[in-house]
């Protein structure tokens, strides 16, 4: 853009005194095109580049999965098959909407509930290894209808809970009591057992 404006402004010149005004006027013009279109080339360019390349999908961990848990006898909102659906293992990096120990724990049970099974997975810690892929955590939630929490104490990062799920497959209500470990708004160490 800048040649064609040196190209016009070199043509023809004349060294008369409405000549030089006329220099001065295009000198003016031509900077002011460069500030209005060098940052919107810039711009169209950074645009194309974000466009083109797409994000690297994220991999599950090689053996983490879900909790060491009730091996969940999770609900369904799924397929006619019968089975939840796993398109793709969620990266575990996404941020915590809680942090307090509590907070988290009952994210993680309200995410299950809700069959958000990606949110829920995303508050597990990677190095909380319970030999799972992300597909075998959904796929563990098939019959579970709700998973209720109850706070039992706190130490610390520790919370020990009460747990009542009900199996939509035999309409059975299970009881379980757990102790998670919880930090930096992850779930790094889960012990769920059967009450009865």
């Amino acid at each position: 853009m800048l040649a064609w404006v040196e190209l016009l402004v070199g043509c023809g010149r004349h060294r008369g005194p409405a000549d030089a005004t006329g220099q001065v006027i295009m000198n003016r013009l031509r900077w002011s095109l460069a500030v209005v279109l060098v940052p919107a080339l810039l711009g169209v360019a950074g645009l194309l580049v974000a466009h083109a390349a797409p994000p690297a999908p994220a991999r599950p961990p090689a053996s983490s999965a879900a909790r060491t848990s009730p091996a969940p006898t999770p609900a369904s909102t799924h397929p006619a098959s019968g089975t939840p659906r796993a398109s793709h293992a969620p990266g575990r990096t996404a941020r915590p909407r809680r942090t307090g120990p509590w907070a988290v724990i009952a994210a993680y049970y309200r995410d299950i509930n809700a069959r958000r099974y990606a949110r829920a997975w995303a508050l597990i810690s990677p190095g909380l290894d319970t030999g799972q892929s992300y597909a075998q955590f959904v796929a563990g939630y098939a019959c579970t209808g709700t998973e209720r929490p109850a706070k039992l104490s706190q130490s610390g990062p520790q919370v020990s809970f009460h747990l009542t799920v009900i199996n939509n497959c035999t309409g059975v209500a299970q009881h379980y009591t757990g102790t998670d470990t919880i930090r930096g708004g992850k779930i790094i160490a889960a012990h769920v057992t059967p009450t009865s």
